[in-house]
């Protein structure tokens, strides 16, 4: 749950204090879905995502969190809208940092910035027009599916043979089953619904539920460290560099205590290991 725009400078003002901590872990408990949201669209993989969305939180809290104190709170920008597009330049730092800056070809470095950006997107990630218009619309740029798709083509016609394959040997190619083959109509009609009937949906809302109920229950900072290890995927090492503690070891104690205590609070008993003690006469 974010906090409202108007609370954001209270927020900033404990930033500042001289004991800063207390203030760090709520912002990351509001936040922290917004930063990973845009890295999750940036990296691919899921321990790159972990190490960009430190990377992200660390330059966050840099220098007493110089950056976070450039908002102006009576600005016209939402803080939710202003700190998408900060994580943004982050992430870009970090992927220049562990893979080098990647130089645009000629005729597309002479384009405007937004086509820059389309290029990026299209030609070097492989993203469909309309996902590159929802990009586009979180980053402030609200262009057009027709609009989008008309600059992706003067793009294309930027470039030569040459650079049009060696973009297309870069990237994977996802064969459709959508061909006609043989092969592809066995296929989709092997496939099965995976959907789980109603009685099985029912008993699944149930769970979740009660699992919301028992996570409610937790304070603050227990929800902070089940939310960094196992919604945003951070390693060990990752959180506790990220909320102060001592090691992964401790993070790992702790994190195991608050599944134990949901444990007995949802009446989940686990089988005992080993051989099972015969009963007292």
């Amino acid at each position: 749950m974010f906090t409202p725009d108007s609370a954001i400078g209270v927020l900033l003002e404990r930033l500042a204090s001289d004991e800063p901590e207390q203030a760090w872990n709520e912002f990351l408990a509001c936040y922290s879905s917004i930063v990973y949201q845009v890295v999750h669209s940036f990296v691919a993989g899921v321990d790159e995502r972990g190490d960009c969305f430190l990377y992200a939180c660390e330059q966050l809290a840099a220098n007493r969190f110089k950056r976070l104190h450039r908002f102006a709170p009576d600005g016209r920008a939402r803080f939710s809208t202003w700190l998408t597009a900060v994580v943004r330049n982050l992430c870009l730092d970090w992927h220049r940092h562990r893979f080098g800056r990647r130089r645009l070809f000629q005729s597309v470095a002479a384009r405007p910035a937004i086509d820059q950006r389309i290029f990026g997107l299209v030609f070097q990630r492989g993203m469909s027009a309309e996902d590159v218009c929802r990009q586009l619309r979180a980053e402030g740029h609200p262009l057009s599916f027709v609009e989008v798709e008309e600059r992706v083509e003067t793009l294309r016609q930027c470039l030569t043979a040459r650079q049009l394959w060696l973009l297309t040997s870069a990237q994977p190619v996802v064969e459709s089953l959508d061909n006609g083959s043989a092969e592809a109509t066995s296929a989709v009609q092997e496939l099965v619904d995976p959907s789980p009937d109603p009685e099985m949906l029912a008993s699944l809302h149930e769970i979740q539920d009660a699992v919301s109920r028992a996570l409610r229950q937790l304070n603050d900072g227990e929800r902070l460290l089940i939310r960094l290890r196992f919604h945003e995927g951070l390693s060990l090492e990752q959180v506790a560099r990220l909320v102060g503690l001592k090691d992964a070891q401790t993070t790992d104690r702790r994190i195991r205590e608050i599944i134990e205590r949901l444990r007995v609070r949802l009446g989940i008993t686990l089988p005992l290991r080993g051989k099972t003690k015969a009963a007292s006469v």
